[in-house]
Parts: C-alpha cells; structure tokens; sequence
C-alpha cells in the first residue's frame, strides 16, 4: 500500500472517531470523575491538534502546497469540520452546539500547525536514533 493512501485512510479514521465522539448523546460519553474545569474544551483540543498533525505531513509530502498554505488549509478544515459538527450536533443529534467548543477545535488545529515543523524535526532524530 502507498504511504500516500495510507496517510488519507488514517485522516478519515480519525475524522471518523471525531465524528463518532462528538455525534454520542451526553450520557454515553463516560465520566472521568476528573476535576478538570473545562474538561470538554481540552478534549476537542487535543482532537483538532491531532487532526491538523495527521492532515499537514500528508500535504507537505504530496501536494505543492507551501507551509503558508498548509497552515491555512489545516486551519480551515479545523473551522469548517469542526463547525460543521457543532451545527449537526444542535440539530439533528440532540446535544447543543457550542461556540466555545468550535473556539477549541480551531485552537487544537491552529495549535497543531504551529507544533508542525518542531514535531517535524524531532521525528526524524528518533528514527535515527532506534534501530
């Protein structure tokens, strides 16, 4: 299998478990019992940061995208997606779309994009590193 094809088949994977979380009505989500204010907005961060990590490799690899625009993009498929499910989330699934939420998802992705090329660098330094 192609890297390319893989890297778009992990991208719809976790679009996929993003969609799947953020569709589940409030009572199947478990409760950690953690007393962590805010507890919701950390997981919709850590879900677009990692999106935005998965989508920009794959698009500096494989299109003749600039970083610029690499960043640009990640960040709308943040915005747009995430936008997108909070819209479906208020309508049609019964939980309540939230600003605040689709304010973290767009912080995950631009968070992401920025972390990039540091994650970038780091990763080859371990393949060089383990056998």
């Amino acid at each position: 299998m192609k890297l390319r094809t893989i890297f778009i088949l992990i991208n719809f994977v976790w679009i996929a478990i993003i969609f799947i979380l953020c569709i589940l009505p409030g009572e199947k989500i478990p409760n950690p019992h953690w007393n962590i204010p805010h507890l919701d907005k950390v997981v919709h961060f850590g879900m677009y940061f990692i999106q935005s990590l998965l989508l920009a490799f794959p698009l500096e690899k494989f299109s003749r995208l600039r970083i610029r625009q690499i960043c640009i993009v990640t960040a709308l498929v943040a915005l747009l997606y995430g936008g997108t499910i909070e819209i479906l989330q208020a309508r049609f699934f019964h939980r309540s779309g939230d600003l605040w939420d689709l304010a973290a998802n767009l912080s995950g992705g631009i968070a992401g994009v920025i972390c990039y090329p540091w994650l970038k660098r780091l990763l080859p330094l371990k393949n060089r590193i383990l056998p």
